[in-house]
């Protein structure tokens, strides 16, 4: 066989054993992101060396850690990539790598926006604004989909902040952190002085976070952060692909009504959740903590009973239960590590992870917001 022959060969049986097809994986994915676990990198290895007749070990998986890695070294190439560390806190499994060298130009090499960075949603931002709302989008990227919200109050600014990498998925290989670098000089130019008032849904709620240490960083006075349903990193892993495919292909991620999530909605998610995956928050010191951090909890899940859903998750991992199952009243879950000494606060909003922003829960989002803004 020609090694494109041994390549199209082995990911017909990677494929088989991930369900997915050929065509589906990326070469900047990791094996541990498309759920590649050590039991089944034993099973797939053998598979490869009986039907390739190319030697396999279960390790190359962990030396060639990446998609594309790995077809190199079926090329016959060296494809090495360090692979990830395990670091188990309070019993969970968490991705640590060393931080990367981030340029100083936080934009530098990065393709042009084909979208607004900030969209503003209501009111204005001026001297008689009391409050500028600065809310962080989820995995979809689109700050736009809090344009549901209901008015939340004559005196408040309400701003969205869009994804850079939005119809062009494929640029967003950056860190949380750089991504909250990109969008820090447009709300300094939204609003010059603090205090500032940042939130975030779902993965909206680590950029909020990393935006609120820049600004502190640069002088600067954050009042509030409002994290919503955002599971914290240090106890929640990032969402394993499988899942993400799952809950795309039963129309649950991103949908609203009959309609399933678009394309560019699911390439997007992807690419945050490999973001996620590598990411690792560090605390503010006390001292630079915003005095009020506000939480917004669902208490729904996705789905009723996983038994009988039909999905083929792993429930062995805590996000996974966070988005599917019912819960009960969270607390601060972890984020109390990352901001302590804060003042805490808790709400309950109906609908599950992926209705907030549709209606009718985006109603109780809204009393919400501006209750917690006031």
């Amino acid at each position: 066989m020609s090694s494109e022959d041994v390549i199209q060969r082995a990911f017909e049986i990677i494929g088989e054993a991930l369900s997915l097809e050929p065509e589906d994986f990326q070469d900047h994915e990791t094996w541990k992101f498309l759920g590649l676990g050590d039991l089944l990198a034993t099973a797939v290895a053998s598979d490869l060396t009986n039907e390739t007749g190319k030697p396999i070990d279960p390790s190359d998986f962990t030396t060639h850690q990446t998609v594309g890695a790995f077809k190199q070294f079926l090329r016959g190439g060296d494809g090495n990539s360090k692979p990830a560390t395990s670091n188990a806190t309070n019993g969970t499994s968490t991705t640590t790598t060393s931080k990367p060298t981030e340029p100083t130009d936080p934009w530098q090499g990065l393709p042009k926006p084909k979208v607004p960075l900030s969209v503003i949603l209501q009111g204005k931002p001026s001297p008689s604004t009391k409050t500028t709302l600065f809310l962080f989008p989820d995995g979809s990227g689109a700050g736009t989909a809090y344009g549901t919200l209901p008015p939340l109050s004559p005196t408040t600014c309400l701003v969205a902040l869009n994804s850079p990498f939005l119809r062009q998925a494929s640029a967003f290989t950056v860190s949380i952190e750089r991504m909250a670098a990109l969008w820090l000089p447009e709300i300094l130019r939204l609003q010059p002085e603090g205090p500032y008032v940042l939130g975030g849904w779902s993965a909206g709620g680590y950029y909020a976070f990393e935006v609120a240490k820049l600004l502190v960083k640069a002088g600067k006075k954050v009042k509030q952060l409002v994290l919503i349903d955002s599971p914290c990193r240090l106890e929640f892993e990032a969402l394993p692909e499988q899942v993400v495919a799952e809950l795309t292909r039963k129309g649950l991620m991103g949908a609203s009504g009959a309609r399933k999530a678009p394309e560019w909605l699911v390439q997007h998610f992807t690419s945050t959740v490999l973001s996620v995956e590598q990411y690792a928050p560090e605390p503010m010191g006390e001292k630079d903590v915003p005095p009020k951090v506000s939480f917004v909890w669902v208490r729904e899940g996705l789905v009723e009973s996983v038994a009988e859903s039909g999905l083929e998750v792993d429930l062995g991992v805590k996000v996974t239960r966070f988005l599917l199952e019912p819960r009960e009243e969270l607390k601060t879950v972890g984020w109390e590590r990352l901001l302590p000494g804060a003042e805490y606060g808790f709400d309950y909003m109906t609908g599950n992870h992926f209705q907030i922003t549709q209606s009718p829960h985006v109603e109780s989002l809204g009393r919400i917001l501006q209750k917690v803004v006031e």
